[in-house]
C-alpha cells in the first residue's frame, strides 16, 4: 500500500472520531447545564448525570483514539 493510501485511510478514521468528539461534547455541554438548573426533579438530574458520565467516558476514548492515529501519522512520516 503506497504511503499516500496509508495517510488518506488515518484521516478518515480521524474525522469519525472526530466527529464523535464533538457530538460527545455537545452532549456533555447539555447535560451538564441541564443538571445545575433551578428545577431540581431528582430523576431528571440523574439521568442528566447518567448521560454526563457517558459523555466524558467517549471523550476520553476519543482523545486517546486521537492520540493513537497522531503516532501512526508520526511513523508514517519516518517511513
Amino acid at each position: 500500500m503506497e504511503l499516500k493510501d496509508k495517510i488518506d485511510i488515518v484521516d478518515k478514521k480521524a474525522n469519525i472520531v472526530n466527529r464523535k468528539l464533538i457530538a460527545y461534547l455537545a452532549v456533555a455541554g447539555g447535560t451538564w447545564l441541564y443538571g445545575i438548573s433551578p428545577n431540581k426533579n431528582d430523576i431528571v438530574v440523574l439521568l442528566s448525570s447518567i448521560a454526563f458520565l457517558y459523555s466524558v467516558i467517549g471523550i476520553f476514548i476519543s482523545i486517546e483514539k486521537l492520540n493513537e492515529l497522531q503516532n501512526k501519522l508520526k511513523g508514517l512520516d519516518n517511513e
